[in-house]
């Protein structure tokens, strides 16, 4: 009995502190690592506020500066014309005239009504004749591009979201007023993320990219198009072979043009959204024959209706091609 007694003796004090000890040290270990899992989970809720409210800054902006660029446009092509209806003693063939007033005259008054910069361009476009827009295709440097467009997206920019002093414009699609080819005005921004990548200390920068044609009317940009009388149509040096007829949402697409061996081309597809970001669109270069093909994955959720894919080759040639997007049956 003794020994039994011996045997059943309470712990120790120096074996329950160690039974402690060890709880400690496995919860210093968890809890850094538990605490680094919450604030990942908050800082990629975060992130992705940010990313919205980014895209649907630019995607505001160009909307506006496409709905206002038709007094721009008409400002253009009256003096590619020679003057205002009311310079002019012979009578205007434009299906819209400026009764008793000069073109300049016209829009000292007119432009005091549009959103800044649209009403700036105005008077540059009449009182040099000139595209103002154009003079931002060579200068793609942020340091030129953000003073200047910069200011077009703060008025749509949610100030609790986003810091304007990290936003820069890293691209802008200027529109041709006064040929009228491409009428799209489009615009890419940067953002750069407050908060850097943990051990790598490498910045996290978000993109934004959108599109819009202008409110300018019919501008003949797929007048070039001719058939071939074999189904195909040209525009340029394209040709197109094949295109979807209509395309089924969720199943493949396809299209295929022929170019000049050894060009590339890229496709681009506009849907309601927005340009399409699907695998396997993009750059092509054609193979000995001149053929580049490219098949993507039309979303399961593509809204039906007619949209437009863009063929442009590297030399500037492009082709504007509407096809037909219907919902999946069954």
């Amino acid at each position: 009995m003794k020994r039994l007694a011996v045997l059943q003796k309470p712990p120790r004090k120096d074996q329950a502190s160690s039974d402690q000890g060890s709880m400690v040290v496995e919860a210093a270990l968890v809890l850094p690592m538990f605490m680094f899992f919450i604030i990942f989970l908050i800082y990629i809720v975060q992130m992705t506020l940010i990313s919205t409210a980014l895209q649907s800054t630019v995607s505001d902006t160009v909307k506006t500066v496409a709905a206002h660029m038709y007094p721009v446009s008409l400002a253009v092509q009256g003096n590619s014309v020679g003057g205002g209806a009311g310079e002019s003693g012979s009578p205007s063939t434009s299906h819209w005239e400026i009764p008793k007033l000069s073109l300049a005259d016209w829009a000292s008054n007119y432009s005091d009504s549009l959103p800044s910069p649209v009403n700036e361009w105005i008077v540059q476009a009449v009182a040099s004749g000139e595209e103002p827009l154009q003079q931002l295709k060579n200068q793609t440097v942020e340091a030129v591009l953000d003073p200047v467009v910069k200011p077009m997206l703060k008025p749509f920019m949610p100030d609790r979201l986003l810091d304007y002093d990290r936003i820069h414009v890293s691209n802008v699609h200027i529109p041709n007023l006064r040929s009228g080819e491409s009428p799209y005005f489009g615009i890419e921004v940067n953002y750069a993320l407050p908060i850097r990548v943990p051990f790598l200390n490498k910045r996290i920068v978000l993109q934004a990219k959108a599109q819009e044609r202008l409110w300018i009317g019919d501008t003949g940009e797929g007048g070039g198009d001719s058939g071939n009388g074999d189904g195909s149509e040209t525009s340029g040096g394209i040709e197109l072979l094949e295109k979807p007829n209509p395309a089924v949402a969720s199943k493949q697409a396809k299209v295929k043009v022929k170019v000049e061996p050894g060009t590339s081309a890229q496709l681009s597809v506009y849907y309601k959204s927005g340009q399409s970001t699907a695998k396997y669109l993009g750059w092509e270069t054609a193979d000995e024959n001149g053929y580049i093909d490219w098949e993507w994955n039309v979303g399961f959720n593509t809204t039906p209706g007619t949209w437009l894919f863009v063929v442009e080759t590297a030399d500037g040639q492009r082709m504007e091609v509407p096809f037909t997007v219907v919902a999946r049956s069954g």
